[in-house]
């Protein structure tokens, strides 16, 4: 209960300080930036993206009911055999992404995203290192941008996608892979920069809660 009070007034806060920057952007850009159709690609990182890997780390994967031997493959592992787990850690959600400008209001894009757990195990009588498990979604989703602020240097909108993640997961028990939805709602994101700029997002699903990232429009 306390993080997710904790998660509430850290969104609220982001959102109060986006909607700041927009203001002070629309006060001090009186005049429209000129527009032209063309192309933009981005990079960018996000932190607690709603896919398979992050349920797996928080402890929800079994309610995916894709693969109901997950849990006795590495309980196996753990208690029968000689191997001990290791720390684990997450890569966030890495995407990248190409869009079009169509209009002022408008851009379509394509966006990628790597998202992957790997842990190590290790022999539990040597401490020497067995095997690798790797956990990880690769997804490809159609997104549409919906620009709300533009202007010379600063740029606020909202967006949706939706797609498809395929999901791996191999370690020395099991090599499973499956499929589940990919999609993102982006209630708020902003941009910063002419051609080349930073970005910072406010959205839910597979890209993350919090995005940051650097683009190139041409």
């Amino acid at each position: 209960m306390y993080a997710m009070r904790r998660i509430s007034r850290i969104i609220i806060s982001a959102v109060l300080l986006v909607a700041a920057a927009g203001s002070t952007a629309d006060l001090s850009a009186r005049e429209r930036a000129p527009f032209w159709p063309g192309s933009d690609v981005r990079l960018s990182w996000g932190w607690m993206a709603l896919d398979h890997p992050q349920m797996a780390y928080s402890g929800n994967y079994h309610s995916l009911n894709l693969w109901n031997t997950y849990y006795e493959d590495i309980a196996w592992y753990l208690n029968e055999s000689r191997y001990i787990g290791g720390d684990g850690y997450m890569t966030g959600a890495v995407s990248a992404t190409y869009s079009y400008r169509f209009k002022r209001w408008l851009e379509l894009s394509a966006v990628a995203t790597y998202s992957g757990y790997h842990r190590s195990f290790y022999d539990k009588f040597t401490g020497d290192f067995a095997f690798r498990q790797s956990l990880c979604s690769i997804s490809l989703m159609p997104y549409v941008r919906f620009n709300w602020l533009y202007r010379k240097w600063v740029r606020m909108y909202s967006g949706i996608g939706l797609g498809i993640s395929v999901i791996v997961d191999k370690n020395e028990a099991v090599y499973k892979t499956g499929a589940l939805p990919a999609f993102a709602v982006t209630p708020i994101g902003i941009a910063v920069g002419r051609n080349f700029y930073g970005l910072a997002e406010l959205s839910i699903g597979t890209t993350g809660l919090f995005v940051v990232g650097v683009g190139y429009r041409f």
